[in-house]
């Protein structure tokens, strides 16, 4: 629902992308609304073979909103919303379109921006900051450290040893 919601909220933004799950979500809502729609019209019998008062109101309440998410899923595709004027020519644009909505999203940022998706696998792409380990001093180098600190007198004799003991250990960092 999150998907159609959001189709939604973007009712005339045509900029930017939207996923393969975020279009075909929101298909889904929206053939089950307008099946609900039809059936309410049959029941009633407001609607007739030729007006379907009902499912047409529903129907443009979703136009602007359809072309928009359509537009934004062949952005993530790396393909202009002018691909939708195929759907001009009977069964062929029908079949490209959908060809097209079905491809899997463009890996970065391509010609249209990020996607939520692209922007996780880039992050999956990225060394996790484990593997980003800063060297840890030498042995030889944090009781060198410890000397100076002790030399200063910032540390006294007996916290230099405890610390120095510290270091010496093994499995302590």
């Amino acid at each position: 629902m999150n998907a159609y919601f959001d189709a939604m909220r973007r009712y005339a933004t045509f900029r930017g992308r939207s996923t393969r799950s975020q279009f075909w979500l929101f298909t889904l809502v929206f053939t089950v609304l307008m099946a609900i729609c039809f059936s309410l019209d049959m029941a009633t019998g407001i609607g007739s073979e030729e007006a379907l008062p009902i499912t047409g109101l529903c129907y443009a309440l979703h136009l602007i909103p359809t072309l928009a998410v359509t537009v934004r899923r062949l952005h993530d595709t790396d393909r202009s919303g002018w691909w939708l004027l195929l759907l001009i020519v009977p069964l062929v644009g029908q079949v490209v379109i959908f060809v097209f909505t079905c491809q899997a999203s463009t890996a970065g940022a391509g010609s249209f921006g990020y996607t939520d998706t692209g922007r996780l696998v880039e992050a999956a792409q990225r060394p996790a900051m484990a593997d980003l380990r800063v060297p840890q001093p030498s042995t030889i180098d944090r009781i060198e450290k410890l000397a100076a600190l002790r030399a200063s007198g910032t540390i006294d004799e007996a916290e230099f040893q405890r610390l120095k003991a510290e270091v010496m250990q093994p499995g302590t960092a």
